[in-house]
């Protein structure tokens, strides 16, 4: 196990799984834009081990994730560049490594997403949440335009819906996340680690190799013409049909 101030990452080869946990629960585990780029690296380097065929985010405490630590204020405005390289950069970084994960990332949520860790759970492949967690993008209510947080899940969440969530800053149920698209399944808080067990049992009993194959296929087909995409699949098809890959 490695641990960081914000996280800790622990790799067990034997059953193919890389945890990582926030554990920074006194503070609703929100991050700084450090933590956001050491966390986009270690899940990208979990899932890069040969021997992972899932990588794991999970929180304690009563909330997932409260959402980014604000840089403190200086005298004066900050440059585009200095926002760039402090804001920006690790949030979109982060995102680009969890796609670059070769294999599935799983948010297991409990409590609170709010901000950042609503975008961060939509960024993920899979999410199972509690049936008490909320879901928010509540920055406007500084004035602050979460479009880095849309960008998360312009995908995935209807954008009536979406809409309405960043301008009215209201939270959504774990029901209205499941309906919407932003997780992938529902638990009762007492079975949220059973059900997420499961959901891993049912990936790491498959080859990394065809595990691989299908994000790579979901993250390019939903952006190309339908044509493209089916010769994608058939390409992408052939190639996990003649390896002879057996991990």
């Amino acid at each position: 196990m490695t641990r960081d101030a914000a996280f800790a990452v622990e790799a067990d080869n034997a059953s193919h799984v890389a945890t990582i946990r926030l554990t920074n629960p006194a503070d609703g585990n929100r991050l700084t834009g450090d933590d956001i780029v050491a966390l986009g690296r270690a899940i990208r380097e979990a899932g890069s081990d040969e021997a992972i065929k899932i990588v794991v985010i999970r929180a304690e405490g009563e909330h997932f994730c409260l959402g980014r630590i604000p840089n403190p204020k200086g005298a004066s405005l900050p440059s585009a560049l200095q926002i760039q390289k402090t804001v920006t950069d690790p949030i979109l970084g982060l995102y680009a490594d969890v796609r670059a994960t070769p294999v599935p990332v799983l948010a297991v949520v409990q409590g609170e997403a709010r901000g950042f860790g609503c975008a961060f759970t939509g960024q993920c492949d899979l999410a199972i949440a509690s049936r008490r967690a909320t879901f928010s993008m509540p920055e406007m209510e500084v004035n602050l335009p979460p479009t880095l947080a849309i960008s998360a899940v312009l995908h995935k969440v209807p954008l009536k819906k979406l809409t309405h969530m960043v301008y009215t800053r209201e939270s959504i149920t774990a029901e209205e996340a499941l309906t919407f698209g932003l997780v992938g399944e529902l638990a009762d808080p007492g079975d949220l680690d059973a059900a997420a067990s499961r959901i891993i049992a049912g990936l790491t009993d498959r080859r990394r190799a065809a595990l691989r194959t299908i994000k790579q296929y979901l993250g390019a087909a939903p952006y190309i013409d339908p044509n493209a995409a089916a010769r994608l699949a058939e390409a992408m098809l052939a190639g996990i049909l003649s390896s002879s890959d057996e991990a």
